[in-house]
């Protein structure tokens, strides 16, 4: 699914502009507020779902870059409404990173996803 579409169906918010790309491809996506679980996925998960993946999380701080940065990944989505103070932003640009916002739970946002073709890390083992 593109990232154009992912927005659409998040009714996000791009907090990153400057390296927006709308046409980049998604497939996966991991959620959780602990970012240690997300790490756990070094050992276990498949490398198309480092390619093809994104983070969801509401957490607003670097950590939650540091560890998409760790798994590769391109995008991160912030839920809740939350929105990260500005180094976050540029620690996410410095990386590359793409951050998106949501006002959507993560659950809810999760099962929009899902329904819409993004899968998680249960079905891709």
């Amino acid at each position: 699914m593109k990232l154009d579409e992912i927005v659409k169906i998040l009714k996000a918010e791009v907090f990153t502009k400057e390296i927006y790309n709308g046409d980049l491809e998604f497939k996966y996506c991991f959620a959780s507020d602990l970012m240690s679980d997300a790490l756990v996925l070094l050992k276990t998960a498949p490398i198309d779902f480092f390619d093809y993946g994104m983070l969801m999380t509401g957490l607003i701080t670097k950590q939650s870059i540091r560890t998409a940065e760790m798994l590769d990944y391109r995008l991160i989505i912030i839920v809740r409404g939350k929105k990260p103070i500005d180094n976050v932003f540029e620690a996410a640009l410095d990386e590359g990173i793409i951050v998106i916002g949501t006002e959507y739970s993560m659950f809810s946002a999760s099962g929009r996803l899902f329904e819409s073709g993004i899968k998680g890390i249960s079905e891709v083992k």
